[in-house]
């Protein structure tokens, strides 16, 4: 039996099970709460790597930039609240 040696902390293999926005092909599925704080661990943990490397206005450019987005998004974060 071949096992599949595709990732499955890839991006495209994860999703929240009724998100539209997403194929529908996935490996894991991984409710929305849990999503919302992996993508803000990833992200948030970015920030921190340029913060710690000095990059302090990158940054601070990247956290406020995603904190627009999710603004932005807020159906789509009130969404994944609730699935």
């Amino acid at each position: 039996m071949a096992q599949d040696s595709r990732p499955l902390a890839h991006p495209d293999r994860r999703r929240a099970p009724g998100d539209e926005s997403r194929s529908g092909e996935t490996d894991v599925d991984t409710p929305g709460p849990v999503r919302l704080v992996l993508e803000l661990a990833v992200f948030g943990g970015g920030a921190a790597a340029f913060f710690a490397a000095g990059f302090r206005r990158t940054a601070i450019t990247f956290l406020v930039a995603l904190a627009v987005y999710h603004l932005a998004a807020y159906d789509r974060i009130w969404w994944l609240l609730h699935h």
